[in-house]
């Protein structure tokens, strides 16, 4: 999935990389689930089916990946034993991660979340979608309740993007929401699209911050 998200987004780069205003990070972001997930891939090299635990080759800690035919899963659960790089992760914080993945259907699912004393304090959500015409659809949900200096700040964001020949269709939003935000799904909403999107994120309470996609060989963003 991580490959075929990349040559349909190698095709579009120039075109996103040459946009004249400042770099949206929203359009690079979301696939950045697929680093931490290549460690799951690792512990079942051979591809087999059954259940695989081990230690994970760059986390250094406990995870597992199952494969039941066209259908892996894959998760990890453990508390940080020293302080990570930055607020967010501190010694005896517990972070979680699982995922899926339906081989014959294409589509990738994983949530991760931080708690702290039974509170979550971060948390993410991201599903990648392959389309029958060969392009790619996303969404990815975050929310947290402190920022990166530390200090309380209960926000919320989702992204919306289609990735294909000459398109790149993206949508950002916000709230206020935090790491309690409500889950949006391909399964429940259907193949969207960059208006389905936008009408769905502001039913749901989002005000929209961007959108747009490629026209005419450019990145244009909606006024």
């Amino acid at each position: 999935m991580a490959d075929a998200w990349s040559d349909l987004y190698k095709q579009n780069e120039a075109v996103i990389n040459s946009y004249d205003g400042m770099p949206i990070m929203g359009l690079v972001t979301p696939p950045t689930t697929f680093i931490a997930t290549v460690q799951f891939d690792l512990l079942n090299s051979d591809n087999k089916d059954g259940r695989i635990e081990g230690k994970l080759m760059f986390a250094g800690y406990d995870g597992f990946v199952e494969k039941a035919g066209a259908k892996i899963t894959f998760g990890s659960d453990h508390k940080l034993e020293k302080d990570g790089f930055g607020p967010a992760a501190i010694a005896g914080d517990r972070m979680v991660e699982n995922g899926s993945l339906a081989l014959d259907k294409e589509y990738y699912i994983s949530e991760e979340f931080t708690e702290r004393a039974g509170r979550k304090i971060s948390r993410s959500y991201t599903e990648f979608k392959r389309l029958g015409d060969g392009s790619m659809i996303c969404l990815a949900l975050s929310g947290q309740t402190i920022n990166g200096k530390g200090d309380e700040d209960i926000c919320d964001e989702v992204i919306f993007l289609r990735n294909g020949k000459n398109q790149y269709d993206f949508v950002i939003a916000n709230a206020k929401t935090g790491p309690e935000f409500k889950i949006i799904s391909f399964a429940d909403k259907g193949d969207l699209t960059k208006e389905q999107a936008i009408a769905l994120f502001k039913t749901a309470g989002y005000a929209i911050d961007q959108s747009g996609g490629i026209k005419d060989g450019k990145l244009v963003v909606d006024k």
